[in-house]
């Protein structure tokens, strides 16, 4: 009898386990399209475009992206009072990334994004043998990557918030936007 309630007892939970890990499937069939519309801070201020959509669903209990980033960043300090940099970075990159969805409206995720940045340098400096400001500028297409964890809270099944940190050569480290899934 002791053995029949015990396989009884593994048999609810199991159960349970099975009911709780089929509400949290994944809710980006292959196919899905997920838009981020963000801002980006640190350093300077920005904003950014990402598409991503759905190429392998159920991938180790989350799903596979591919898709592309579009972003612009402006960067103004002074380094001495002689001296003034303005940065703006503008970059478009292919990225892909693996998303986990903890419940049906909460996902994280984490990437990678490469691909060409161009990037405008514009200083001043004192000449003090003339007596005024000097400006100086020069702009350049380069290589750009990032790494990038993530999270994303959807309110209703097509709409929600993101935030994304990167660790890139040229973007925004902080990025915070909203999110639309179709």
């Amino acid at each position: 009898m002791k053995k029949v309630i015990m396989v009884v007892m593994v048999a609810i939970m199991t159960l349970a386990v099975s009911q709780k890990a089929q509400a949290i499937e994944d809710p980006n069939p292959v196919g899905t399209t997920v838009i981020g519309l963000r801002a980006g801070f640190l350093p300077g201020v920005g904003s950014n475009l990402t598409v991503d959509v759905t190429a392998v669903n159920n991938w180790w209990k989350g799903h596979f992206t591919v898709g592309a980033y579009a972003g612009f960043n402006v960067n103004n300090f002074n380094r001495y009072n002689d001296y003034k940099d303005y940065y703006v970075h503008f970059g478009i990159m292919p990225r892909a990334s693996y998303g986990l969805n903890i419940t049906r409206d909460f996902e994280v995720h984490a990437g990678v994004m490469m691909g060409a940045a161009m990037w405008q340098h514009t200083y001043k400096y004192l000449d003090n043998g003339h007596g005024g400001f000097e400006n100086h500028s020069e702009s350049h297409w380069n290589f750009c990557h990032s790494e990038f964890v993530g999270a994303r809270y959807y309110f209703t099944p097509n709409f929600g918030v993101e935030a994304e940190a990167n660790y890139s050569n040229y973007m925004s480290y902080l990025n915070i936007g909203f999110t639309f899934r179709f």
